[in-house]
């Protein structure tokens, strides 16, 4: 019979000629062993996909090819070809560190966990190191409740996605799958830990992220507002739609206006880099629409209202 990893790590590819191979080198290097590597080429341009294809030699990096659709249908592809009972996710310009998969494994193994954290490095676009960034939670076992405010608000536990380990039956499962959009990950993480039971943390920083100058989602983006906002309200919708939604509403306020903040700052630069007034015009009326849209407390008023009124009629 055909050996079943234990994990599918999913590393898209796209305009990523000058990283590749120190992505894939990282992970070949990994000290555990039982894994597979889905590499999809996202119909990149450049020789990306041609120095992937050389790793193919190993039976475990296996290569797929679709016509340019972006990083979340890439994703979403990958989970369905995955083997794995685990999920790692690893951007093709960054690099893992040799232990970064048994430790996550380990966890996940040891504690029965849904999902594990880790802490990460940051590098330049030439490898050099230059911050270290940790998970603010300690080391240890969570229920997934416990940590639903962290996710919702986006702090301490933060809504990366490539230091993490998911279990893969919380997608397929769930039928949660990333949209199509920039921070596609921020719309994803936080329902996948409402889906979660256990979750580990360990603070060991093994995961290598790669700040560039011309990442996907640089302010001249004219997407970035939009898909930014839209990717924090579909987590407000989610968690609105559960049974401990007013629970959660404190936490929700202080995302709303975080997100509201942050876009307005994005908002002054994009004025500068892309003097499009109509842009500006545009994303200032979303930002607004998002700040002012209806509390949770509302949002249930204005529901049991509608049933009132039902019943009258």
């Amino acid at each position: 019979m055909e050996h079943i990893p234990l994990v599918s790590v999913i590393v898209p590819i796209y305009k990523v000629e000058k990283y590749i191979k120190r992505c894939l080198d990282s992970i070949k290097a990994q000290t555990f062993q039982d894994y597979e590597v889905i590499m999809l080429d996202d119909g990149t341009p450049d020789n990306s996909a041609a120095i992937a294809e050389k790793y193919t030699a190993d039976p475990r990096f296996k290569l797929y090819r679709q016509k340019n659709s972006g990083v979340g249908a890439v994703r979403n592809k990958a989970i369905c070809l995955a083997r794995g009972e685990y999920l790692a996710f690893v951007d093709s310009d960054d690099s893992i560190f040799p232990n970064h998969l048994e430790g996550l494994c380990k966890a996940a193994l040891e504690n029965n966990a849904d999902i594990v954290c880790c802490g990460y490095c940051c590098c330049d676009e030439k490898g050099k190191h230059f911050r270290t960034g940790k998970i603010l939670k300690r080391k240890g076992v969570y229920r997934a409740e416990e940590l639903y405010g962290n996710i919702i608000r986006d702090i301490s536990i933060r809504r990366y996605l490539w230091n993490k380990l998911f279990r893969k039956k919380l997608f397929t499962e769930n039928d949660l799958y990333f949209p199509q959009m920039l921070f596609e990950d921020a719309s994803i993480i936080p329902k996948l830990f409402y889906c979660a039971k256990t979750i580990a943390v360990t603070n060991d920083k093994t995961y290598v992220y790669t700040h560039r100058a011309s990442g996907i989602t640089g302010f001249n983006d004219k997407r970035c507002i939009n898909d930014y906002l839209a990717a924090n309200k579909s987590v407000e919708d989610y968690y609105l739609n559960t049974p401990e939604a007013e629970f959660y509403i404190g936490h929700m306020i202080y995302q709303r206006l975080k997100t509201a903040s942050v876009t307005y700052c994005w908002l002054v630069i994009q004025i500068f880099k892309l003097r499009d007034k109509e842009c500006f015009k545009e994303n200032f009326a979303k930002i607004n629409k998002y700040l002012t849209a209806p509390t949770w407390k509302e949002h249930s008023f204005a529901k049991e209202r509608g049933s009132r009124v039902r019943k009258i009629l």
